[in-house]
C-alpha cells in the first residue's frame, strides 16, 4: 500500500507533463469523424469528431469500425470537437517506438458519454481528457499503464521548442461534473479527477499509485493557486489503492457501504465531510487509515469498519463517530470556536451505538462530548456501548463531558475545564484506572419535577448549564470497581462515586467526596488524596484509611447506631464497636502509626487471653466423642479455602437432652453445627 502525498503542488504535478520532442511524423487532416458514439454527441451522427492533433501524431486506424487506433511518437494535443463512445466500442491511445508520452484530450462540445472503452498502452505516461461540459464513464472499462487526470476545466497547452507547457491561464469556473458509474477502471500510475462535483457509484477503481479527488478549479489546481468549488459522493464503492480527497466546497460523501484498500485522506477547506452517513445497512470498510480534517458543518463516519487508525478533526463543526470499529487507534477533535453571545454553539463530538476502538481513543472537544446516543423521535435516550482496548481520555475545553452508554477501557479519564463531568446515573465504567475532572459537580442526573432525565440531559447540553454544586437529587457516577487516581473539583463542588467492586481512591483534590460501594471494600490510601470532606457510604466495616497526615474530614457510619461519624482533619481516627450488628462489628480501627481498619485477625488485635471463668469440664467426659472447636481451630475435612469461626464457648451435646440438636450459636451472630463421633469399641 503506497502513501498518500499529503501535500499538492504544481511541481507534483508538474511531473505529469514531461518534457519530450515533438515529432510530427505524419500529417494531420482534419476534421475526422472516428464513427464513435454515433447518436450520444450533441449533433447525431457525430459522436466522436477529432478537429486537430498537435505534436507528435503517428496515424491513425480503425475510423468507422468501432474499434480507434491514435498513435503516436511524441507528446500531442487532441482536439476533440465532441467525444462519445458506445458500448462494444473502444479508443486505444498507442505510443509509436517512444515512451513516457503525455496525450491532452480536450473536448468543446457536450458532454464526453463514455459506455464502452478508452485504453492507454506503454509508452503513455500521462493522458488527460479535459471537457468543461462534464465527463460520464457508465458501464466503461478504462485502462491507462500510466497516470491519468480526467477534469472538467478548460486545460490548454503549448508546445514550445519541442516542450509541453500548460499556461497558468485566469480563473475561470468550470460547471460540468465527472461521473464514473458501474465501471471498471484500471489505472498504473496515479489517477486525478478534477471537477467541481465527482460522483463514483459502484464498480471498480484499482490504481497502483493513489487517486486524488479534487473539487477546485482545474487549471488553477495545476498552477498551485486554490478555489471554493464542491464536492464529493462515493456511493457502494470498491476502490483499490489510496485515496486522497481536497474538497473546497460542498460536502465529501460515502453512502451505501463499499470497500476502500488503501489509506484515505480527506482535506476539506470548507465544507462537510460524511462516510457511509447514509446507508441501507451496508458497512462501509476501510482497509487503512481514515484521516479527515475539515472546515464544515459536521464530520461523519457510521457503520464502518477501520482496520488501521482513525483521526477526524473538524474546526466548523462537530464530528460524530457511531457504530464503527476501528483497530487501532482513534482521535476525534473539535477545534473551533462559537460565537457565544449568539448562543452558538457546534463543536460537539458524538459516540454513538455500539463503537469498538481497539487501541487507544482519544476525544479532545472544544465544546461538549457526548458518549450515547438521543433518539429524538422518541424523545429519549439511545442504547449502545463504548468498548475501548486501551485508554479512553475525554477533554472538553467549553462543555460537558456526558456518559449515558457502558462504557469500558483499560483506563478512564473524563475532564471538562469549564463545565461538568456527568452521568444518566445509568451507564457503568469499567476500567482499571478512573480520573474524573470538572469545574463544578461530578456525577449523575435525575428526574425533576416535570422534567424527565433525558429532558435534563439535552437541556444541559445545549443550552450549556453550569452545575456548580449538584443539579436536584443528586446521583452516582457508577464505575465497576478499580481505582480511582483522580478527583478534581473546586472547593465547593461536589463529587459522587459509586463502585459496584473493591474501590481504592488515591488522588483528589476536590470539594466535596462522596464514596459508596454496595457493600465492596472501599480502600483511602496515599497523600495525594486532598478534599473537604470524603464521606462514605455504609461500608464502614469495609473502610480503611492507611494515610495518618489526612488534610480532609471523614464521614462515616456508626453501624452500631446507624449514627453518623465526623472525623476532622486533624484528628486522629479511633474507631472500637464491640457491640455493632450480629454482636461484634467486622472489624476494630486501632490507633497506630496508620489508622485502618482490621478484621479479626489483623496483626495489632489484642489477645483477650484465656476465659476467666471457663466451664467446668466434667471428668470423664460422657460427651468425650463430640468434637470441640476452639479459637480458630479448623475440621480436618474443611478445605484450607472455605471459612471458619471461631467457638464462643465449648459444645456439649446433651444426651440426655433429645431437643439439643448440637447448634451453637457463636458471640459474631455465627452457628456452629456439632456432630457427635460414633463410639469406638
Amino acid at each position: 500500500m503506497k502513501n498518500i502525498k499529503l501535500k499538492l503542488s504544481a511541481i507534483v504535478l508538474s511531473a505529469m507533463f514531461i518534457s519530450m520532442p515533438v515529432m510530427a511524423s505524419v500529417e494531420f487532416t482534419g476534421p475526422i469523424d472516428t464513427g464513435l458514439g454515433v447518436g450520444l454527441g450533441p449533433d447525431a451522427g457525430k459522436g466522436s469528431v477529432i478537429n486537430d492533433i498537435t505534436g507528435g501524431y503517428a496515424g491513425m486506424s480503425g475510423v468507422d469500425t468501432g474499434n480507434v487506433n491514435i498513435n503516436f511518437d511524441g507528446n500531442a494535443h487532441v482536439n476533440w470537437d465532441s467525444l462519445n463512445i458506445n458500448r462494444g466500442e473502444s479508443l486505444n491511445f498507442n505510443a509509436d517506438n517512444a515512451n513516457g508520452l503525455t496525450i491532452l484530450n480536450t473536448v468543446n462540445r457536450g458532454m464526453t458519454n463514455v459506455y464502452g472503452a478508452i485504453n492507454a498502452g506503454e509508452g503513455i505516461a500521462n493522458l488527460i481528457i479535459s471537457n468543461p461540459n462534464g465527463v460520464l464513464f457508465d458501464g466503461a472499462q478504462f485502462t491507462t499503464a500510466g497516470d491519468s487526470m480526467i477534469t472538467t476545466q478548460p486545460v490548454t497547452m503549448d508546445l514550445i521548442n519541442g516542450q509541453i507547457n500548460i499556461p497558468d491561464t485566469a480563473n475561470s469556473v468550470p460547471v460540468g461534473m465527472v461521473q464514473i458509474k458501474d465501471s471498471n477502471m484500471s489505472v498504473g500510475g496515479e489517477f486525478n479527477i478534477l471537477a467541481p462535483t465527482i460522483d463514483i457509484v459502484r464498480g471498480h477503481i484499482q490504481t497502483a499509485n493513489g487517486m486524488k479527488l479534487i473539487t477546485e478549479n482545474g487549471q488553477d489546481y495545476l498552477a498551485n493557486k486554490g478555489g471554493l468549488y464542491p464536492g464529493v459522493r462515493l456511493e457502494a464503492i470498491d476502490i483499490d489503492g489510496d485515496i486522497y480527497i481536497q474538497n473546497k466546497g460542498g460536502s465529501v460523501r460515502t453512502i451505501n457501504g463499499g470497500t476502500i484498500d488503501g489509506n484515505v485522506e480527506v482535506v476539506s477547506d470548507n465544507g462537510s465531510v460524511a462516510f457511509n452517513y447514509r446507508n441501507n445497512g451496508e458497512r462501509l470498510t476501510v482497509n487503512g487509515d481514515l484521516k479527515s480534517d475539515a472546515n464544515g458543518q459536521m464530520t461523519f463516519v457510521r457503520n464502518a469498519d477501520i482496520n488501521g487508525n482513525l483521526a477526524l478533526s473538524n474546526s466548523g463543526g462537530f464530528v460524530d463517530v457511531g457504530n464503527v470499529h476501528v483497530t487501532g487507534n482513534a482521535d476525534l477533535k473539535t477545534t473551533g470556536v462559537d460565537d457565544i453571545t449568539n448562543n452558538k454553539y457546534n463543536h460537539f463530538v458524538h459516540v454513538i451505538g455500539e463503537t469498538q476502538v481497539d487501541g487507544n481513543l482519544n476525544i479532545d472537544s472544544s465544546q461538549n462530548i457526548h458518549i450515547g446516543g438521543y433518539d429524538y423521535d422518541a424523545q429519549k435516550l439511545a442504547d449502545g456501548k463504548l468498548t475501548v482496548g486501551g485508554d479512553l481520555t475525554a477533554h472538553a475545553h467549553n462543555g460537558h463531558v456526558m456518559t449515558t452508554i457502558d462504557t469500558s477501557a483499560n483506563k478512564i479519564s473524563l475532564k471538562s475545564d469549564n463545565y461538568n463531568v456527568l452521568t444518566d446515573g445509568k451507564a457503568l465504567l469499567t476500567a482499571n484506572e478512573y480520573d474524573f475532572s470538572a469545574n463544578g459537580y461530578i456525577g449523575g442526573l435525575t428526574q425533576t419535577g416535570d422534567m424527565t432525565v433525558d429532558q435534563k440531559i439535552v437541556n444541559i447540553m445545549e443550552n450549556y448549564i453550569h452545575i456548580p454544586d449538584s443539579v436536584g437529587t443528586p446521583a452516582y457516577i457508577n464505575i465497576a470497581g478499580g481505582t480511582v487516581t483522580g478527583i478534581n473539583t473546586p472547593t465547593g463542588a461536589s463529587a459522587y462515586i459509586a463502585s459496584n467492586g473493591d474501590m481504592t481512591l488515591t488522588g483528589a483534590n476536590a470539594g466535596n467526596v462522596y464514596l459508596t460501594s454496595y457493600g465492596n471494600d472501599i480502600n483511602i490510601t496515599g497523600d495525594g488524596v486532598h478534599a473537604n470532606t470524603i464521606t462514605v457510604g455504609g461500608e464502614t466495616d469495609k473502610l480503611k484509611v492507611d494515610y495518618p497526615s489526612r488534610d480532609y474530614t471523614l464521614k462515616y457510619t456508626n453501624i452500631r447506631d446507624n449514627a453518623q461519624v465526623t472525623i476532622n482533619g486533624d484528628e486522629e481516627i479511633t474507631y472500637n464497636l464491640t457491640n455493632g450488628e450480629n454482636g461484634y462489628n467486622r472489624g476494630e480501627q486501632i490507633k497506630g502509626e496508620n489508622t485502618y481498619l482490621v478484621g479479626p485477625e489483623g496483626p495489632d488485635t489484642p489477645d483477650p487471653g484465656p476465659d476467666p471463668t471457663p466451664e467446668p469440664t466434667p471428668n470423664p467426659d460422657p460427651n468425650e466423642s463430640a468434637k470441640v472447636l476452639r479459637s480458630y481451630e479448623r475440621q480436618p475435612n474443611v478445605t484450607a479455602a472455605q471459612p471458619y469461626t471461631p467457638i464462643a464457648y465449648a459444645a456439649d451435646l446433651d444426651d440426655d437432652d433429645m431437643n439439643d440438636k448440637g447448634i451453637r450459636k457463636n458471640v459474631d451472630g455465627s452457628v456452629t453445627v456439632v456432630k457427635a463421633f460414633p463410639m469406638i469399641d
